[in-house]
């Protein structure tokens, strides 16, 4: 895997990483976390941390609505993530991943001196799939999506996922590669790890943020994009499921997975079967972005290994 992980104010070996069985966030999943993308910059050994602090403010946001109380800021764990990054020599595309956890304590505890309050990071390399080109054939799943009266998608919780596990393991045995999931109407939502995007007649559409989904950074990235730099035109409303089987093209977007083709649904094919030009489009720019190669977006990256490589850290 790599070198080291942060915990609670420290680096430690990768294999010491380690938290009691007796946890919150062991035993019920108590925990909020941010999935962090570094991308290696064109031409160069940096790493750029991809809408670092947009991350971070959403993480505090999470933290608020679970009641969670760290001893310091999230901000914090920006520099903490930076330190792992430089300790770990990471010099290409990582995936990383801050998290904020109940530790010890009463169960279901949430005020300070009745439970603690850590946070860990860690951090691994993530090259990109070849299902970015090929793209995944998914089927509608039988699980609905978790409500914002029930479980609120837009904290990311860990607890929350299980849902997405349960969609996605159906999907896999069944022989597709994901899962869509529908809300308690019937509507789209997303995927079991991604926002979703789907282009009618030269349009593109998306459910909104109210809709059961995660207030996603990738998904606010792809639509910025979209609309600034492509010139296409952005619909988010309610979608409904024969939608995606008569759409042009669709598509997931997210941290992890990037921006990814969907060239199925319920083995209808999706277009022509293949990924669509719009998809391919907006891929180009995004990677471009991230990478460093528009000027104009570089106040989005946040450089790891520049201060060191000047002869200071920060």
């Amino acid at each position: 895997m790599t070198r080291y992980a942060w915990l609670d104010g420290d680096l430690v070996p990768w294999e010491d990483a380690k938290l009691h069985i007796r946890t919150e966030a062991v035993m019920r999943g108590a925990s909020v976390f941010e999935g962090i993308r570094g991308y290696r910059a064109a031409g160069s050994d940096e790493v750029f941390l991809f809408k670092l602090q947009d991350h971070l403010r959403r993480l505090g946001e999470s933290m608020k609505v679970l009641r969670m109380e760290l001893p310091y800021s999230v901000d914090r764990l920006g520099d903490a993530l930076i330190e792992l990054l430089r300790a770990s020599d990471l010099h290409e595309d990582v995936h990383t991943r801050p998290t904020v956890y109940f530790g010890e304590g009463e169960s279901f505890g949430h005020r300070p001196g009745s439970i603690e309050v850590g946070a860990f990071i860690s951090a691994v390399p993530m090259p990109q799939k070849a299902t970015l080109e090929s793209g995944v054939a998914v089927a509608v799943s039988s699980w609905e999506r978790i409500s914002d009266h029930a479980m609120p998608p837009r904290v990311k919780s860990a607890a929350n996922y299980l849902n997405s596990r349960l969609a996605h393991a159906q999907a896999v045995v069944d022989g597709y590669d994901d899962a869509v999931f529908l809300d308690r109407d019937g509507k789209v939502t997303e995927t079991s790890g991604a926002c979703l995007m789907l282009v009618r007649r030269g349009r593109v559409v998306t459910p909104r943020v109210t809709d059961s989904i995660l207030e996603s950074i990738t998904r606010a990235t792809v639509l910025h994009l979209l609309q600034n730099d492509l010139g296409m035109e952005v619909e988010e409303r309610e979608v409904d499921r024969t939608e995606l089987y008569v759409a042009d093209e669709v598509f997931q977007c997210g941290s992890a997975y990037e921006i990814q083709p969907i060239v199925s649904v319920d083995r209808y094919p999706v277009g022509d079967g293949r990924r669509g030009p719009i998809t391919r489009a907006v891929q180009s720019r995004y990677f471009d972005v991230v990478r460093g190669n528009v000027e104009g977006y570089r106040d989005w990256l946040t450089p790891v290994h520049a201060a060191v490589a000047a002869g200071r850290i920060i």
